[in-house]
């Protein structure tokens, strides 16, 4: 190890020194504590940054979002949250708030955002593309992604600009690009927070397709819960994010690519290309420095000994130039691949949310400026670009561009401005029986037109009173013009069965979503429904089905006690010696491994009911060796496995390689030391980076991503957590 040496006055004060200072760092037996970081002690290895970024017990967050000061500070008290963004929020509080955030940032849903994106891309470059030079920076780079994200959350793009300004005043003295003093940018921060007021009241009722309407359906669904001053909290935070990064990033990543004319031709080429050099900008220059933690107990950091109390700054731009984990790290290589991750967005909890916008963002960004520009090129020498002043964040100050003018149109295509969210079907309660104490069964006809046909293995969502929103399989007879579904009293839920037992009744009008089925039984020589408790309700149609075609089939029912077995009476009626009864009141536990020494060979099991059961039955497969022979529906999120991991098998469809996944290892790290580069930014299952479709096998989703409905098909996994509940997947890669 080398002493620390810098030319500089003071470490990290030449914004244009900062990787040559994160390298001197790097090598030094003591590194410098600059004031830049507030004095706190400076962390470049890609290894250690990484262990402090999945360990944020120890680690905390809370240095990274400052306190508002005096007197803003009493006059924002109970009308801007003191904690607007999630990045200074540790748990408990942090995952429960992002969760009614994470599935609208997945890439696979922001996807259908493109078309309105280049569209607001080719309309900011019809201001300036006869003019032949401009600064990107001001002309492009800022105003498009406060327009993108500005309508993400549900504010009116025109707006843009003064949603800028008001987030001006979180950004103090780095704010150059809007005029104003503090308490003008105050002033305007409270506008801004009293309009996101409004817009919350109004999507309360009247939802469309933006972020705001996205956490109310969470919060309808009982999937999260938080107050409205909660939810307020998440708005301005991720807005000034997903402006400030994306506008220095689009100015980084071209000021590198103009600079070699044969760099920016390879670039361009396509899409692919774009990303793929994009990919590597992220690590080579990210517009993240670092963030800071505060060690909340006495332990050790890559062997150095650190303080409850003690500050860190975990240095991303350094890590990502880490020469232990890649090759040439002061190469710009846009071929490549990425065995270890960059830390551009950072990793664990606090993983940038906005990562897939900006991945988004920024390509189409890169494509319409190729499209719209010819000849387009740095307007100054490469060497006369400036840096703002070093801090969490890192940018250019300005981007002067030229290119050759032209009055060239654009091409374009009409966007739909239609954002409202799919209507659901009104429906009228025309029956209400108690099939059983504390079950009751509801039939719903159509308020006017007719119901969508239906399957066995169905579900709908029932729009409850209040706003609740719950899912309910439905248990009646498909050919019938009408719905059934039955509904357990569970007065320690979430209150959706309390709404239907104590607030619905008939004659009352309703909505219902669905229905979707991803239960539907499939082809086999024998079937057993297998139900629990009120888990029998998908499988009464099922069941039915496979009688009337004549296939061999049983139904085993397990319950506390037969009183309490919804249809019991009715199933052994009409049945008789197909169905087998179990309450075990009286008969003790179903020994689950007894399912495996019946079934025929080629059966099928088909099991709903509480987690429990379903737990059981999928685990007691795996010792049998039968677990694709199981099919589960859920109406909760599977529960993690706490058992160690099983090693399992990988195969890559599109190139016929199978890599074995060991115990404890991640399925992300398997097949991309097989080559296939799947993009990663947080490695624990909550931003949807790394989403695989499944072709074949059952994953054991680990993420806190995918929805219900996304968990049930069983269609796509987040590779960096989930696993294999059987012995082997097959993935489109």
């Amino acid at each position: 190890m080398t002493t620390f040496t810098t030319p500089s006055a003071c470490p990290f004060a030449d914004p244009e020194r900062l990787f040559a200072d994160l390298e001197a760092a790097r090598q030094s037996d003591d590194p410098p504590q600059p004031e830049t970081f507030g004095g706190a002690r400076v962390f470049t290895d890609y290894d250690d940054i990484v262990a402090a970024l999945h360990d944020p017990e120890t680690f905390s967050s809370q240095p990274t979002v400052g306190t508002i000061p005096s007197p803003w500070r009493e006059q924002f008290e109970g009308r801007v949250p003191s904690r607007g963004t999630l990045l200074g929020i540790d748990n408990p509080d942090h995952d429960r708030l992002r969760s009614s955030v994470n599935t609208f940032f997945m890439p696979r849903r922001l996807a259908r955002s493109e078309p309105w994106i280049r569209e607001e891309a080719h309309r900011l470059v019809d201001g300036f593309a006869e003019q032949g030079e401009a600064d990107l920076k001001t002309a492009f780079a800022l105003p498009l992604p406060l327009r993108v994200i500005s309508r993400i959350v549900g504010i009116d793009p025109e707006r843009a600009e003064w949603v800028g300004a008001a987030l001006g005043f979180f950004m103090g003295p780095r704010d150059i690009y809007h005029p104003g003093t503090p308490d003008q940018k105050a002033a305007k921060l409270l506008d801004l927070h009293d309009h996101l007021r409004e817009l919350m009241e109004r999507r309360r009722i009247n939802r469309r397709d933006d972020l705001i309407s996205h956490i109310w359906d969470q919060r309808d669904s009982g999937a999260v819960d938080l107050t409205d001053f909660e939810m307020l909290s998440m708005f301005p935070g991720l807005m000034l994010a997903g402006h400030e990064t994306s506008s220095n990033l689009i100015c980084v990543a071209l000021s590198h690519f103009l600079a070699d004319p044969d760099l920016h031709a390879r670039v361009q080429r396509d899409d692919a290309s774009r990303a793929q050099a994009l990919e590597e900008i992220f690590r080579f220059e990210s517009a993240i420095t670092g963030m800071k933690r505060l060690v909340t107990r006495d332990t050790h950091l890559g062997g150095v000994p650190l303080r409850e109390g003690d500050e860190v700054f975990l240095a991303y731009a350094a890590g990502s130039r880490d020469p232990s984990r890649f090759a040439h790290p002061e190469r710009i290589d846009v071929e490549r691949t990425w065995e270890s991750p960059h830390l551009g967005f950072g990793q664990g909890v606090h993983a940038c949310l906005g990562a897939p916008l900006a991945r988004l963002l920024l390509r189409v960004e890169l494509g319409v400026l190729h499209e719209r520009l010819p000849d387009l090129r740095l307007a100054v020498p490469v060497q006369e670009l400036r840096h703002t002043v070093v801090s969490e964040g890192r940018g250019l100050v300005s981007l002067p561009l030229a290119w050759t003018p032209t009055t060239a149109p654009r091409r374009s295509s009409p966007v739909s401005t239609d954002t409202a969210t799919p209507e659901s079907v009104p429906v009228v309660v025309s029956g209400r029986r108690e099939v059983v104490p504390s079950v009751v069964e509801l039939t719903l006809t159509a308020d006017g037109g007719g119901l969508p046909a239906w399957r066995p293995g169905a579900h709908i969502d029932l729009e409850l009173p209040g706003g609740l929103v719950r899912q309910y399989s439905l248990t009646g007879d498909p050919s019938e013009h009408e719905y059934r579904v039955a509904v357990l009293r569970e007065d320690a839920g979430r209150g959706g069965s309390r709404a239907v037992h104590d607030g619905v009744a008939v004659g009352d009008r309703l909505r219902i979503r669905g229905p979707r089925n991803h239960f539907a039984p499939q082809p086999a020589p024998f079937s057993l429904f297998l139900a629990g408790g009120i888990g029998i309700t998908p499988l009464l149609p099922m069941a039915a089905e496979a009688a009337s075609a004549g296939i061999p089939w049983r139904l085993l029912y397990l319950g506390r006690s037969r009183e309490t077995m919804a249809y019991a009476d009715e199933l052994q009626e009409r049945y008789g010696a197909n169905v087998y009864l179990w309450p075990s009141g009286e008969r003790g536990r179903y020994d689950l491994d007894d399912v495996w020494m019946r079934l025929p060979a080629g059966g099928r099991v088909y099991a709903c009911g509480p987690e429990e059961l379903l737990l059981a039955i999928e685990d007691s497969a795996r010792r049998a060796g039968r677990s694709d022979s199981v099919v589960v529906e859920r109406f909760a999120p599977r529960a993690v496995s706490s058992l160690p991991d099983r090693p399992f098998d990988v195969e890559l469809r599109r190139t016929g390689t199978t890599v074995r996944v060991a115990a404890g290892e991640s399925t992300l790290d398997a097949v991309n030391r097989a080559g296939a580069n799947v993009l990663s930014t947080c490695r624990e299952g909550t931003c949807g980076t790394c989403e695989v479709r499944v072709l074949a096998g059952i994953p054991e989703h680990r993420d806190s991503v995918l929805g219900l409905e996304e968990r049930l098909a069983g269609d796509t996994m987040m590779t960096c957590v989930s696993r294999c509940v059987g012995e082997k997947l097959v993935l489109d890669l």
